[in-house]
């Protein structure tokens, strides 16, 4: 009898040791389960940080930032650079002075010049741009400013090709000195802005040179 009743014992704990172990085998099945689950969130949202990482929305503002900033520098030198190409593009028409008069036109349609005129040394015109106003005091002061540059040179200083005025209306006045045949002579621009550089119409040379000399020969 006492050892019937200790093997219906033995059997009853073992059967609770069998229960016990598959109830935790599967909780630990559960468990295992939930961490996958939870492991493959995680990974997701660690995909989705390194793609935030790779571009975010800050590195995007800055790069728009810095080539705004580019264009701002490098705004003045294209200017330049695509004035410096068009007066080197000039063409002339028929007639001596209504070639003069049409390439002057031309300079100040492309160099977006309120006034353009060659004149001689003493500041007399030779020809000016439809649109110049009052050539009589743009000559002058063209006169004027080759005086400042023959007293410039005078002790024997290098002397200027060209000279600027920028005043309180914000308006840049360039005259750019050359001889022709011994002759000298005075090509001045006005142009609204502080944009102009001392050699920006050089290239425009080129053909009034030409022009002028064959008006001579």
């Amino acid at each position: 009898m006492i050892l019937m009743i200790s093997l219906l014992g033995l059997g009853a704990a073992l059967l609770l040791l069998i229960a016990g172990y598959l109830l935790g085998a599967r909780e630990g099945n559960k468990a295992r389960e939930s961490l996958r689950l939870l492991n493959r969130g995680f990974a997701k949202e660690i995909v989705q940080l390194r793609i935030k990482v790779a571009t975010p929305k800050d590195n995007k503002d800055n790069n728009e930032t810095l080539r705004a900033a580019l264009q701002e520098i490098l705004s003045p030198l294209v200017t330049r650079e695509r004035l410096s190409y068009e007066m080197s593009r000039l063409e002339s028409g028929a007639g001596q002075q209504r070639n003069l008069a049409s390439v002057l036109d031309q300079m100040a349609d492309k160099g977006n010049f309120s006034s353009v005129l060659l004149s001689d040394a003493q500041g007399w015109r030779i020809a000016a741009s439809t649109a110049t106003t009052d050539p009589e005091r743009l000559g002058a002061t063209a006169s004027l400013l080759l005086l400042l540059a023959d007293r410039i040179a005078r002790d024997g200083s290098p002397a200027p090709l060209s000279l600027m005025l920028y005043d309180t209306g914000n308006t840049t006045t360039l005259c750019r000195l050359f001889s022709v045949n011994n002759q000298r002579m005075t090509l001045t621009v006005v142009a609204n802005g502080s944009e102009l550089t001392p050699a920006a119409i050089d290239p425009a040379l080129v053909k009034l040179n030409a022009m002028l000399i064959s008006s001579e020969s």
